[in-house]
């Protein structure tokens, strides 16, 4: 049974983005600079800033790193409702729009579409300058996720 009591807390969703930079691995190399700027039970806004390391051969910002970006921004909008354990994917898919260049603000908004007792299903948003960059989802299975003791999901 999913709890339903969810306690409302950005610094949950802090605690997991700095699990994600600091634990090692893929995250922590690709996107150190990435900023949550508010939350709220169920949505989160970060902003990053494209670097070199970010870009592909033709001076834009990779595919694969806004996949990571959709795929992390899921996660912390799970975060947003209480779980520090975010699941695991089962399904990312992303639409590529325009193009950023090096330098530029990449504002990212993540939201929580649902939230079940075996799976998730984000969205997430990426726009710079007013424009739509990219437009993702992301399901995961999180039924194993519910009993990690660092969730505030369903704690009073």
């Amino acid at each position: 049974m999913i709890p339903t009591a969810v306690l409302r807390s950005p610094g949950m969703v802090q605690k997991v983005l700095k699990s994600f930079q600091t634990e090692g691995g893929y995250d922590m190399l690709v996107l150190p600079g990435l900023r949550v700027l508010d939350s709220e039970e169920g949505r989160v806004r970060a902003e990053f800033t494209v670097e070199k390391q970010h870009l592909n051969r033709l001076k834009s910002v990779h595919g694969g790193l806004l996949a990571t970006v959709v795929d992390v921004g899921g996660s912390l909008a799970l975060a947003s409702k209480g779980m520090y354990a975010t699941g695991v994917s089962t399904d990312i898919n992303i639409s590529y729009i325009s193009g950023v260049k090096e330098g530029q603000v990449v504002n990212v908004d993540c939201r929580c579409d649902k939230l079940g007792k075996t799976l998730a299903f984000t969205s997430v948003d990426l726009s710079s300058n007013g424009r739509l960059v990219a437009t993702g989802r992301h399901s995961k299975f999180v039924a194993q996720a519910y009993s990690h003791p660092e969730n505030e999901i369903g704690k009073k």
